[in-house]
């Protein structure tokens, strides 16, 4: 799986937003066209959804209520997903990665790199366009 920070930035931008400091992960995928008003599940999504949910996780972006370790999401006997619908809230570091990606000249220039690089010189490079430094 590649790492799409549009997808990520949309991602943190919907928790961002939402009304309590916590969203429902079934929410939160509605939200970005994962699953429709009838809980049907895109099936080209879900894999890149749980795949960046994790990532998130992993950076510490974001934590999970759900206390096994997997954010709600399990394997079935059959391949499919179980999902236990936990819920989700931006870490402080998360909205730190979330300054980096709003600003559009710096997160086209973290595309390329892997998140933990990524993170690292959008930092920096935020700080430079903040003083005028980055075009």
């Amino acid at each position: 799986m590649k790492l799409d920070y549009n997808f990520i930035k949309q991602i943190l931008l919907v928790m961002e937003e939402y009304d309590s400091h916590e969203i429902e992960c079934n929410e939160l995928m509605q939200t970005v066209g994962v699953i429709d008003n009838k809980r049907i599940i895109n099936e080209k999504l879900i894999e890149k959804f749980i795949g960046h949910i994790k990532i998130l996780g992993d950076k510490y972006f974001i934590e999970s209520s759900d206390t096994k370790g997997n954010y709600g999401f399990a394997k079935g006997a059959h391949g499919d997903y179980v999902i236990s619908n936990p819920n989700y809230r931006i870490t402080a570091q998360g909205y730190e990665f979330l300054d980096v990606l709003k600003n559009d000249t710096v997160l086209n220039k973290i595309k390329n790199f892997a998140i933990s690089n990524a993170w690292e010189i959008g930092k920096q490079l935020l700080v430079q366009y903040a003083i005028g430094q980055v075009k």
